[in-house]
């Protein structure tokens, strides 16, 4: 069996030995905090540190698969290099990494972790929209901020795999233009061959369809997509493109 561990923030490395967080072990099973997700393969927890006199806030998602993957890079490990594509060649905010690390055995990965430092004032956008639902200006910069996100990310490449409403999340501290973070990024990456990147695009744009027509309306539903696509009006391929969406998120609704 080998283990990698690799702690990205030396300045935290002493508040995370205080804590208890040291080995590699102390991570993957550590009960510190509080459960705040928790699904078949991982659990993400909420812990508070103590750092240069004032609170550290950091997010611990630690996946314990019942059986071995394969031999590709484990979802820690991925999620790491992700947030770096994003982060480096998409120009798209990402929560920084403190730690990750993952084991494995015979070559195939068996469990991981990912430490995360929490997004400052962070408010989920499926949270966020309806709430300022009259706020006509920070919602409409929100929906041509995340349709420019999302243009980049695709544009270079990058395909997210579970882009929901829920995994892109608004730095809220009034401002009037706040930071738009992308989060949950273990499945995602690049794609270079055409027929992926068709694909990854349709997986994307469906994700976002299915909270989008119930929290926009229809006319902001077609103004976020003509600011992704970049043009002020409709080709015949786009139209097809939104139909393709919608087939796509029927599917999806009536296999769930």
């Amino acid at each position: 069996m080998s283990t990698l561990l690799t702690i990205a923030d030396d300045a935290l490395r002493d508040p995370l030995r205080t804590a208890g967080l040291d080995t590699y072990v102390d991570f993957l099973h550590c009960s510190l905090g509080e459960i705040v997700h928790q699904s078949s393969t991982a659990l993400t927890r909420r812990i508070v540190l103590p750092h240069a006199g004032v609170a550290v806030t950091l997010y611990l998602k630690s996946y314990r698969p019942g059986r071995l993957h394969g031999w590709t890079p484990s979802r820690p490990l991925r999620e790491r290099f992700n947030y770096l594509l994003l982060r480096d060649r998409c120009a798209v905010s990402v929560p920084e990494t403190i730690a990750f690390g993952s084991r494995r055995t015979i070559g195939r990965w068996r469990d991981g972790f990912i430490l995360t430092r929490a997004v400052p004032r962070a408010v989920s956008l499926d949270r966020l929209v309806p709430a300022r639902r009259d706020a006509g200006p920070l919602r409409r910069y929100l929906l041509d901020h995340t349709a420019g996100l999302v243009s980049r990310m695709h544009a270079a490449g990058f395909y997210h795999f579970d882009l929901q409403w829920r995994n892109l999340l608004v730095s809220d501290d009034g401002a009037d233009a706040p930071e738009v973070y992308v989060i949950d990024s273990a499945r995602g990456g690049l794609r270079h061959w055409r027929i992926l990147r068709e694909h990854g695009r349709l997986r994307d744009l469906s994700s976002l369809f299915k909270e989008a027509r119930n929290r926009l309306t229809p006319r902001e539903q077609l103004r976020w997509l003509k600011s992704y696509l970049g043009v002020r009006q409709f080709t015949p391929s786009h139209r097809a493109l939104i139909r393709t969406i919608q087939y796509d998120r029927a599917i999806k609704d009536h296999e769930a």
